[in-house]
C-alpha cells in the first residue's frame, strides 16, 4: 500500500492507495502555511494518521510515501523557498518524513508528479512522450519522455510557464518580462478582460462579450504557439492541459489547437494531440501516488511483483 500527499499552499490532500492506484481513503486538511514549516509538517503527520484511520489500514502496511510539493526542489527532497510556503528556505522534507514515519519517502515537484499521474491514470495512459501543463493562478508543466519524468540537468525542466513569448511583455513573478505565465495565466486573462477572475471572463465570453473572447483568444494564441513549438522540439504523443482555466473547455481548447497547428511543422501537425486533463482536482494526490509506483526502480519492481 502507498500514501500520496499533495502539499499545497492552502490544503494538504492525503490518500491511501493500492498498487494499482486505487484510492482507499483520502483526507483534506488546512496547510496553515503562514505558521511556518513546523506547523505544516505537523499537519502532514495529522493528515496521514487521519487517512490511515479512515482506511482502517495500519502504518506497517505502507511501503512508500510520495509527496508532490511546490518547487524548487533540490537533491532528493529539499524544498527551497516556494512562493506559497513562506519560511521554507531549505527544508529537507524527505528526511523529516522518513524520520517521522520510518518509511521510504519520495518527493517530486508537483507539476512533474501531475504529469506522471496523467500518464499512469489519466488522459495519457497510452502515451510514451507527453507534456503536461497546468493553467491556473500560474502556469506550470511536466515533461514525460519514454514514460519517465524528464527533470533536466538541474531538476528544473518543464517550466513552460517561464518560456518567453513577448520579449517586452508584462513583468512576471520570476522577474523576467513576457513569460507565458505573465500573459496567459488566469489572472492575466482576467486583467486583459477587465474582470475579477478567469471564471468571470469565461461567463462573459459565453454570453458573447467581445473583450472576454479576445482575452481568451489572446491567451490561447500564446499557449498554442508555445506548445506547437515545444512539440516541434520534442515530438510528443500528446499535450495534456489541466488546471482551473482548462475548465473553460472548447472555449479555450479550440483556439489553442488552432494556434498550435499554425506553428507546428506539417509532419508533427498530423499527430499533434492536445487534450484536457482527466484527473482534475485529484491530479496532485494521484501524482504523489504515481511517484511511489514509478518514481524509483525499486518501488516499481515491488509494485509489479505484488509486494505492497
Amino acid at each position: 500500500m502507498f500514501i500520496g500527499i499533495d502539499l499545497g499552499g492552502t490544503k494538504i490532500l492525503t490518500a491511501v492507495a493500492d498498487k494499482n492506484g486505487k484510492v482507499i481513503a483520502s483526507v483534506k486538511v488546512d496547510t496553515q502555511a503562514k505558521l511556518g514549516p513546523k506547523r505544516v509538517i505537523d499537519n502532514i503527520k495529522r493528515s496521514v494518521m487521519l487517512t490511515l484511520a479512515k482506511a482502517n489500514i495500519p502504518l506497517s502496511r505502507i511501503s512508500c510515501i510520495g509527496v508532490g510539493a511546490p518547487g524548487p526542489i533540490i537533491g532528493k527532497g529539499t524544498i527551497v523557498s516556494p512562493p506559497n510556503l513562506p519560511g521554507w528556505k531549505k527544508v529537507d522534507i524527505k528526511k523529516l518524513l522518513e524520520k517521522m514515519f520510518r518509511k521510504r519517502v519520495v518527493v517530486e515537484n508537483d507539476a512533474n508528479a501531475a504529469a506522471l499521474a496523467e500518464l499512469m491514470f489519466g488522459a495519457g495512459k497510452h502515451a510514451k512522450n507527453l507534456l503536461y501543463i497546468t493553467i491556473s493562478t500560474g502556469i506550470g508543466g511536466g515533461i514525460i519522455i519514454n514514460r519517465r519524468i524528464y527533470r533536466g540537468s538541474y531538476g528544473i525542466a518543464g517550466e513552460i510557464g517561464h518560456m518567453n513569448v513577448l520579449i517586452d511583455g508584462p513583468r512576471c513573478k520570476c522577474g523576467n518580462r513576457g513569460c507565458l505565465e505573465a500573459v496567459a495565466s488566469g489572472p492575466s486573462i482576467a486583467r486583459f478582460a477587465g474582470k475579477n477572475d478567469a471564471l468571470a471572463v469565461e461567463n462573459s465570453a459565453r454570453k458573447g462579450d467581445k473583450r472576454s473572447l479576445e482575452a481568451i483568444d489572446q491567451a490561447a494564441k500564446h499557449i498554442g504557439t508555445t506548445v506547437g513549438s515545444v512539440n516541434n522540439l520534442l515530438d510528443l504523443d500528446m499535450i495534456v492541459i489541466g488546471g482551473g482555466v482548462a475548465n473553460m473547455g472548447d472555449l479555450l481548447f479550440k483556439p489553442i489547437r488552432k494556434w498550435a497547428s499554425k506553428c507546428a511543422m506539417s509532419i508533427t501537425r498530423k499527430h499533434l494531440k492536445i487534450v484536457p486533463a482527466k484527473l482534475k482536482t485529484n491530479v496532485g494526490v494521484m501524482g504523489a501516488i504515481a511517484i511511489c509506483l514509478k518514481g524509483s526502480p525499486d518501488e516499481a519492481r515491488r509494485a509489479k511483483s505484488g509486494d505492497e
